[in-house]
């Protein structure tokens, strides 16, 4: 056997607990403590998560399924088990028919499949998915679980990546709603004023650390356009930005750009028309929005788009659109420091340093080497290529050699950077936007008045889709061919032509807002194969997602009149302090108290900022503006976990990623001290460092300076592996003395290192006490005849190559070493 290789065997155990088990995958596990027991101090109430789609990698034997199974199943949760290939051949797990649809056991192969199928992608979009990995996967003795936590994990990403980004659309638009009486003027009343000149746009990433000096030193020459979290860090440096830039329509957006709401009267902000209400309608200074102002009207269609999927990428755009021929980049990264730090010095991820356990993709940056990033940024990458291939006018200009290499963006050093200043402060670009004081009362009759009208039209909407309903369900009882069928199906397409016609800009808003209800309409069967049945199915589900979708949206814009209607009373001649301070408590704008003492002030509207109700508003405003609660803040905690550093490294050694295995050893270095896996973990990834680095004598005494008693099978096994390239015999021999106790299957191994270390005698007791326990082991046979041979037991020897034909009769070692003995 191949001591770096694990086999799995179809050998059962009976545990002391009566449990049956496969060793060559659960080793010991379930000998000291009983199945149930071992799962539920390692999984705790996690497992039973309702309303969750638990992805399970591995069965543990099987003993984890039965585990879930003798649960009910949780409300609203699914469950996926994914198991190697070789793992499920040998084993059985009944499913009762009642729980078949909430329980499968999976190759990844079909694992796969149901993934890619769409029937889970509701819970990908809303992120209630959760991993978990069985005992087995976490051994680290069968190297082909690593490589399966792996391959689920990207699945996984990859597919809610993509699936989010369809399915979104009804986030994205409620934030529109809500955003109404903030989207005052568009962003594009600032097209093409600065032709010609060079703008630097400013991100998140780790780059902005190597140019944040020469930022100030060449402030007065740059037009700054900063994404949001890092408006905070120029202004305390005192180079504040021009524009600052926000597009996420997410909660916990406000809790990530929270520091910019101090920057209201010196920067203009520059939001999407989705971006997450907390952050617009408590923004103090001058703001103008992206995209459209109303979902369903085109008065704005010139206006600069919202572009992402990040906000660096609409940040670009913006820079683009305002006619900068020059676009520098710093902070652009796409891609992770050479440390594995995401952010920038200051952003909460930069304290939280490198994720231990997330295995993420590679690229290569414009020095040459390979970087680590995740599939967001690779999906923001391309956005950007696509951008500067469409816009060919900008050149766009990555300062960084340590960002991912993109085409269409070249890189340049600062040093050869030649500034065409737009002559134009922060404070003197303010003066181009209008005051939205004066005209904040028009602005929201005029979208009380749009939203009423879309209210209207709504409720046509739903009135129509309900007739068609009616129509489809008549037409079943109604032959097809017939005349009467004729006339329902005339009206059905009446009502479908209104739709498109009367009602199209509604029509393609309900389509927009239910993307996912739409797609149960979409069949992948040829239409010449539908029947009649399949068709009328077709037309009802259809019609049910209209009727569906606009009472939904009904009462997203009932809901938005009452917004806009509280925003009308805050401009009251006398203000209604209960019912506003109570709907900004319930919409979460406790903010909104500064806004409007600030909004009368300029109207000369009188208000009493001294008001028991005003003081309370404003200190639950400072709150939400240092509560650090948030799991946000905890990122800390979450990159440091170790849960799946093994499954890391070795994806980082398979791949020979020598730059990845550096960046997590040093990123756990400072944890070995206080914690033994850490420390076990520190010393295999440098073991395997020096393995790629041909460096074998290293990698053992790296192996060697892990506690023994903290030492697995893991790194016995690799002890073993190098003591034998090595020809350390005596090593070796100490090694296998530990690590049968782990498995039989090194028996064998240990039995030939005895007989090279002259220990014939013991060496003969293992390989009977081997065959003992399996004696139909042809391998093992095999060995056990030759070592016979060797020492002269011809009888003996015989003896075992005639019991691997009687096993085999097909074998043709055997017959050879059989008549070698006659010769």
């Amino acid at each position: 056997m191949n001591v770096s290789e694990s086999v799995i065997t179809n050998q059962f155990a009976i545990s002391n607990f009566g449990e049956y088990y496969l060793p060559s995958v659960n080793r010991n596990t379930f000998e000291k403590i009983d199945s149930k027991t071992a799962f539920k101090k390692r999984f705790k109430e996690a497992i039973f998560q309702e309303d969750s789609l638990h992805i399970i990698v591995g069965i543990d034997s099987g003993l984890l399924a039965n585990y879930i199974l003798e649960h009910p199943i949780p409300t609203g949760s699914k469950y996926i088990f994914v198991e190697l290939n070789p793992v499920l051949a040998l084993l059985n797990v009944e499913i009762d028919v009642d729980k078949q649809k909430q329980m499968q056991i999976l190759t990844f192969d079909a694992f796969q499949a149901e993934i890619e199928s769409g029937d889970n992608d509701l819970y990908l979009i809303k992120e209630q998915y959760m991993i978990h990995h069985s005992f087995a996967s976490t051994l680290g003795i069968i190297e082909e679980y690593s490589t399966l936590i792996n391959l689920v994990d990207k699945q996984l990403s990859f597919r809610a990546v993509e699936r989010k980004s369809h399915f979104e659309q009804k986030t994205f638009l409620i934030q529109q709603l809500k955003n109404l009486a903030d989207n005052q003027y568009p962003a594009a009343i600032l097209n093409g004023r600065f032709a010609g000149k060079t703008c630097i746009v400013i991100g998140g990433g780790p780059s902005l650390d190597e140019h944040f000096d020469w930022i100030v030193d060449n402030y007065h020459q740059l037009f700054v356009i900063t994404v949001s979290r890092m408006a905070s860090r120029l202004s305390h440096a005192g180079i504040p930005a021009h524009i600052i830039v926000s597009v996420d329509p997410q909660d916990f957006s406000f809790e990530v750009n929270r520091d910019m709401m101090a920057l209201t009267h010196e920067s203009l902000f520059v939001n999407s028309h989705h971006v997450n209400h907390r952050l617009i309608s408590q923004w103090l200074g001058k703001s103008l929005y992206l995209g459209s102002k109303l979902p369903w009207t085109d008065e704005d269609a010139d206006n600069i788009p919202t572009v992402g999927p990040t906000v660096t990428n609409s940040a670009v755009r913006i820079a683009i659109e305002l006619g900068f021929s020059d676009i520098l980049l710093t902070g652009a990264d796409f891609c992770y420091s050479s440390s594995g730090v995401s952010h920038a010095n200051g952003a909460v991820e930069a304290n939280a340093g490198s994720n231990n356990s997330r295995i993420g993709e590679w690229v290569e940056t414009y020095a040459g080497n390979i970087a680590e990033t995740i599939v967001q940024l690779i999906y923001a990458g391309q956005a950007l290529t696509e951008d500067a291939l469409a816009y060919p006018q900008a050149n766009i200009i990555n300062l960084s050699e340590n960002a991912a290499k993109l085409d269409g963006v070249t890189h340049q050093k600062v040093e050869s950077i030649k500034l065409k200043t737009a002559n134009i402060s922060p404070e003197a670009l303010l003066d181009l936007v209008p005051d939205y004081a004066a005209e904040k009362s028009e602005h929201l009759n005029k979208m009380i008045a749009e939203v009423k009208q879309a209210i209207q039209d709504l409720e046509q909407i739903k009135a129509l889709a309900s007739q068609a309903i009616e129509l489809n369900a008549q037409a079943r009882d109604i032959e097809f061919q017939s005349k009467k069928n004729q006339i329902i199906v005339s009206k059905i397409d009446k009502i479908e032509s209104q739709l498109q016609n009367k009602y199209s800009a509604l029509s393609q808003v309900i389509k927009f807002y239910g993307y996912y209800e739409f797609s149960k309409f979409l069949t992948t069967q040829e239409s010449e194969t539908w029947s009649i049945e399949h068709m009328q199915n077709m037309t009802l589900r259809y019609y049910e997602a209209f009727n569906t979708l606009a009472i939904e949206l009904l009462g997203s814009l009932n809901q938005t009149i009452e917004n806009l209607t509280i925003r009308q009373l805050e401009l009251a001649e006398t203000a209604p302090i209960t019912k506003l301070v109570n709907h900004w408590r319930q919409s979460e704008q406790p903010g909104r108290v500064h806004n409007v003492c600030q909004l009368r002030k300029a109207l000369n509207l009188t208000l009493d900022s001294d008001d028991a109700r005003l003081q309370q508003i404003a200190l639950e405003y400072q709150d939400q503006l240092t509560s650090m609660e948030h799991p946000y803040f905890s990122l800390k905690k979450a990159n440091m976990s170790l849960h799946n550093t093994f499954a890391k490294i070795i994806d980082l050694y398979k791949s020979k990623n020598k730059t990845g295995l550096k960046q997590l050893i040093n990123s756990i270095e400072a944890m070995i001290a206080a914690d033994a896996l850490a420390q076990r973990l520190y010393y295999l990834a440098q073991s395997y460092l020096a393995i790629l680095s041909d460096d074998n004598l290293t990698a053992l005494s790296c192996l060697q300076k892990i506690e023994p008693d903290n030492q697995t099978e893991v790194e016995k096994k690799q002890i073993l592996v190098l003591a034998l390239k090595l020809h350390d015999i005596n090593l070796a021999e100490q090694t296998l003395e530990q690590i049968i106790n782990y498995s039989d299957e090194y028996l064998p191994q240990y039995a030939h290192i005895l007989t090279l270390q002259g220990k014939n005698q013991q060496a003969l007791n293992i390989y009977l006490d081997f065959l003992d326990k399996y004696p139909t082991d042809i391998s093992v046979l095999l060995k056990l005849g030759i070592f016979l041979a060797e020492m002269g037991q011809i009888d003996g020897a015989r003896s075992s190559f005639n019991q691997v034909l009687a096993i085999d009769p097909d074998n043709l070692t055997a017959p050879n070493y059989l008549q070698q003995l006659q010769a």
